[in-house]
């Protein structure tokens, strides 16, 4: 009998964007950074830049993409929470800027859909 590679794996492999099920080889994506895997899924949804980004962002910080309730995201209250952050000193531009996009990622806004909306709503001022 010939011994074929298994192609399912019998651990809980998680992605490290979404935190969904990994349950075969072939569907992994490994980072260059090897701090975890990510599934198809996040592999289509996201580029190389924004995956990248997104992996050291949840291991420096924790939590995954869509922790929180998109629908609790309100752009205006983010964009002043910057603002204040930094009009107070109470950290520095590239603090303040990882915290917002930490936000951002854990209510399951992409940074395509983010910078859209962040577009529009400069628009508007």
């Amino acid at each position: 009998m010939i011994n074929a590679p298994n192609f399912t794996i019998s651990n809980g492999i998680k992605c490290s964007i979404c935190r969904a099920d990994i349950k075969e080889r072939h569907k992994m994506y490994q980072t260059s950074l090897k701090l975890g895997v990510i599934c198809r899924s996040c592999r289509k949804c996201f580029s190389d830049e924004d995956i990248e980004m997104i992996v050291n962002l949840f291991f420096a910080f924790g939590g995954y993409f869509g922790k929180f309730d998109k629908s609790e995201f309100y752009i205006d209250e983010v964009i002043v929470e910057f603002a204040d952050q930094l009009e107070n000193r109470e950290i520095n531009l590239h603090s303040a800027n990882v915290k917002m996009w930490h936000k951002v990622l854990t209510h399951g806004i992409t940074p395509q859909e983010f910078l859209e909306e962040l577009s529009i709503y400069i628009e508007q001022i």
